[in-house]
């Protein structure tokens, strides 16, 4: 949903208004300024900013779906057995809680 311009400046003016009913504290009348500095900023942002094209989406390249999906990859390295089974009498397989 787009703030139109119109909005923005109305919610400025009451800033304003507020700031100058406030002209006893000086902290709320800076609090509406910085309000109202920021809504200013909003607008022209707004205007630097081409409205009709929304941020472009990048496709990703053919390189990087094959990355993606481990394609080219070298084959896995299979880990080579190096435990060394010790051989017991009483033992009946590799896990500490075979019994």
């Amino acid at each position: 949903m787009a703030i139109t311009n119109k909005t923005v400046l109305k919610k400025m003016s009451s800033e304003i208004q507020e700031a100058m009913l406030q002209h006893g504290n000086e902290q709320k009348v800076r609090e509406h300024v910085r309000s109202v500095k920021l809504l200013a900023d909003l607008l022209l942002e707004e205007d630097t900013s081409p409205q009709s094209s929304p941020a472009a989406v990048q496709e990703p390249t053919v390189e990087e779906i094959r990355k993606m999906m481990g394609a080219g990859n070298p084959e896995p390295v299979q880990k080579e057995d190096k435990e060394t089974k010790i051989d017991h009498d009483e033992a009946n397989g590799s896990s500490i809680f075979d019994f």
